[in-house]
């Protein structure tokens, strides 16, 4: 059987009669036809979605033992084996991170072919579509389908609002993700940060000018939802809305620069922050009071000895016997 097929049968015609039949709930909206398929896909796909996001904090979480394993094995070997067991150790799956994304790929692909067949203008493609539709009145009688939402073509290409939004949304979205491990990265590591965060959004904009305007529209709203969906289960980390001005422009307006983060005070916070997930930390703790209490002790010398006799009542030894009489 053809792969083309079988991705007709089981994925794009059933889209395709899926996003008319949401067009007519809709009050004969294709362009909320595409925003309520985009929540609804996010909904199916937020278990992978939420394991996806918590593989990404584990792994900025584990970032100061990272370099410290980089710092202490210079064999490629080795330090690849201690990597994986510090994956193992802290339950985290650097794949875990593919998942959703392997998913929104045929959807994105299949969406851009339904947005093009849905919304043909010509005659030719209104008649292919209609062969295309299910035996449904409801459905038939909904063709031909408005492609304008707010002033939008939804079938033209190189919507430029979109492309700017796709764009401003996945660089926030890299800059909020590397701005946790800002602070223990690397010059390459930071260096790799900065390519990614200007290269992927420019590529998904490219994306954008290249297809129809409902594609942009999914994405651009799913850029969103990503972003909350990232702020709420991970976390912004040392991102601040504020630090989205340049320095010459605090300069110009009075306010302080700002400064990069301060890696001591990171592996400090981060060192802190797994001493108390670790199970068993008030054992730790009282050891550690314990330890430090034996050393006062130590220090004060005869003074806690002193202090002790006092505590249990005994007399003091003066070095000489006193004569019964």
């Amino acid at each position: 059987m053809p792969i083309g097929y079988i991705w007709q049968t089981a994925l794009e015609t059933p889209l395709i009669n899926f996003m008319v039949l949401l067009t007519v709930v809709l009050g004969g909206s294709y362009g909320m036809a595409i925003l309520a398929f985009t929540v609804l896909s996010r909904v199916v796909t937020f278990p992978l979605t939420l394991r996806m996001l918590n593989s990404m904090k584990g792994l900025q979480e584990i970032q100061p033992q990272m370099q410290e394993i980089n710092k202490k094995y210079t064999d490629p070997k080795r330090r690849q084996e201690e990597v994986m067991k510090l994956y193992r150790e802290a339950g985290v799956n650097p794949l875990g991170c593919l998942g959703p994304q392997l998913i929104q790929l045929p959807i994105f692909i299949a969406l851009y072919q339904v947005i093009r067949i849905t919304l043909g203008s010509t005659p030719e493609g209104v008649l292919g579509l209609s062969h295309r539709l299910y035996d449904y009145p409801l459905i038939q009688n909904a063709i031909p389908l408005s492609s304008t939402f707010f002033g939008m073509d939804l079938a033209a290409n190189g919507n430029y609002y979109l492309v700017a939004i796709v764009f401003a949304g996945m660089w926030l979205q890299q800059r909020i993700s590397s701005s946790r491990t800002a602070a223990t990265s690397t010059d390459q590591q930071a260096q790799m940060n900065t390519m990614m965060q200007w290269t992927m959004p420019a590529m998904f904009a490219w994306f954008v000018i290249a297809t129809p305007a409902g594609v942009g529209l999914y994405w651009a709203s799913s850029t969103i939802i990503q972003i909350v969906l990232q702020w709420i289960f991970v976390g912004p980390g040392d991102f601040t809305w504020g630090s989205l001005i340049p320095n010459p422009v605090r300069d110009r307006i009075g306010m302080r620069r700002v400064s990069p983060p301060d890696p001591r005070r990171a592996a400090s916070r981060a060192a802190l922050t797994q001493h108390a997930e670790v199970p068993g930390g008030d054992r730790t703790e009282s050891r550690t009071t314990d330890a430090t209490s034996s050393g006062d002790q130590r220090s004060n010398g005869g003074r806690g000895n002193r202090a002790s006799s006092e505590s249990t009542g005994s007399p003091p030894r003066t070095g000489r016997r006193r004569r019964n009489h």
